[in-house]
């Protein structure tokens, strides 16, 4: 799919390196390997697709990205091969932007409508078959919730991590546990393709080897923890000859043959056992909405009421579930009647500490009424009464610094994408209460409340298997949401 271009242009123009290409479209052309491509969609937008990233790589070892928008993608895809050499003439150079970077290039390539692409067979100069951007820990750990760039890493497979790991097919999260400098393990979290790849490599089982380079990843420090996220453009390398594995292999060792272990967690686990706040995030860490439902008891004391959100909602006197406001009335979504009645019905976020680690857990209803003694719709009375300006109800600021056992239930609404989070369904002052009591639920949770969630990051060791982590988006710790007595409630 080539455009013949006059001898005159070949005679004038000479060939552009990598670094010294100009902004603007002009005449220049280059020619490079092609050693990587893939497609680019928005996440923010529903994945709708792009276009269709390359990265080139020049005689001079230099590596440049372009960038073929979705309207010529179609036209283009055909002459993209992984690995051979082409020359792209006709094209707009651009200045990188400043986040999301893959290359350490300024500039980047952009298709045209008249850009021409095609596989060079003959006089080819000598490229490189690959190039990394490879980074260390301290400069990952630069690099963590920026989104400034999306490096590459090498280590070694410690463990994996998943559900139903020996199907290819499979999209959901797999986590793998890569050791990239001595005494220094960070949790590799594959999404969608990248995730049904590497299972394609767990089933082929000699594809796969303990030493691993992974490109193209996006780091997040959570808790004290390193999580590599994987993106669109992620590819796993195992040659053991390529020097960016040598050089790891030379600095903290390891052996490509080394046997890891492989948790595949499609079961899911159902038993009750007194947990830490860390062995709680490690269960959702380490799961996904295959998971069946889980009970754990976990002792802890509140800090406080984390009222940002509110503490009560109107719930729908027939489902339970939140009513919708439009406009200035109120709708349920799940019964099908004109005549909706609404009930004020708690919904505290009760900010928590084990003593090593702390956490947001969030109590509806039933358990908050029996614990406070206290009904939310005369709560919000009163509240209306005084004018509707009033701070969090005394009854609540009154739980600070009292200790509980909170039974934790788990379900696989809690692992869908948009949320991981954890409910309580029983609250009490020991174990024993909860082991030798009647299971209740509080049938309220659900689509639209869904923002109830474990905020708060882990930094101790687990007993529930491996702390593999979950990239998450920060939040103010419990300390200083509760010392923000002074700003009013939410209102529903």
């Amino acid at each position: 799919m080539t455009t013949a271009v006059s001898p005159v242009a070949n005679a004038v123009v000479a060939r552009s390196t990598f670094n010294s290409l100009r902004l603007g479209r002009t005449s220049q052309f280059v020619v490079g390997r092609l050693i990587r491509f893939w497609d680019s969609r928005n996440i923010k937008k529903n994945g709708e697709f792009m276009g269709i990233t390359i990265l080139l790589l020049d005689e001079l070892d230099s590596v440049i990205h372009g960038f073929i928008p979705a309207d010529r993608a179609s036209h283009y895809r055909p002459d993209l091969k992984s690995g051979s050499i082409v020359k792209v003439d006709r094209f707009e150079v651009a200045r990188c932007a400043h986040t999301y970077k893959i290359t350490e290039h300024q500039f980047v390539i952009r298709f045209t409508p008249s850009t021409h692409i095609c596989e060079v067979l003959t006089d080819a100069p000598v490229i490189n078959s690959e190039k990394f951007m490879v980074r260390r820990y301290d400069h990952l750990h630069v690099l963590s919730n920026t989104n400034l760039e999306l490096p590459d890493v090498v280590g070694e497979i410690r463990s994996v991590q998943g559900s139903d790991l020996r199907n290819d097919a499979a999209t959901t999260r797999v986590v793998v546990r890569l050791l990239i400098e001595p005494d220094v393990t960070v949790y590799l979290s594959l999404w969608d393709e990248a995730a049904s790849t590497f299972r394609g490599l767990l089933k082929a089982g000699d594809k796969t080897k303990s030493l691993m380079l992974v490109t193209t990843v996006n780091p997040k420090l959570f808790g004290g923890n390193m999580y590599l996220n994987s993106t669109p453009g992620t590819r796993f390398f195992f040659d053991t000859s390529l020097p960016e594995i040598a050089t790891f292999v030379s600095m903290v060792g390891g052996e490509s043959s080394k046997v890891f272990p492989l948790v595949d967690t499609l079961q899911g686990i159902k038993k009750k056992e007194l947990v830490s706040i860390a062995d709680l995030n490690t269960f959702i860490s380490n799961s996904n909405e295959q998971t069946q439902e889980a009970d754990f008891f976990c002792k802890a004391r509140i800090v406080g009421v984390v009222h940002e959100n509110g503490w009560s909602f109107v719930a729908c006197t027939g489902c339970n579930r939140k009513l919708e406001r439009i406009g200035t009335s109120l709708s349920c979504n799940r019964c099908v009647t004109d005549a909706v009645t609404g009930v004020v019905r708690f919904r505290v976020e009760l900010a928590v500490d084990d003593g090593n680690d702390s956490a947001t857990f969030v109590v509806f209803d039933k358990e908050m009424t029996k614990l406070t003694q206290q009904d939310a719709a005369v709560l919000a009375l009163d509240e209306a009464a005084n004018g509707g300006e009033e701070n969090l109800p005394i009854c609540l600021e009154e739980l600070t610094d009292k200790e509980f056992v909170f039974q934790i239930r788990v379900t696989p609404f809690n692992f869908t994408p948009n949320h991981r989070t954890f409910t309580v369904s029983t609250i009490t002052e020991d174990i024993i209460s909860l082991t030798h009591g009647k299971e209740e639920d509080e049938n309220i949770l659900g689509g639209n409340e869904g923002d109830s969630g474990l905020k708060a990051p882990p930094s101790g060791l687990s007993v529930l298997r491996e702390n593999v982590g979950e990239e998450c988006g920060t939040t103010d710790p419990p300390e200083i949401a509760v010392t923000r007595n002074n700003r009013k409630r939410s209102r529903e």
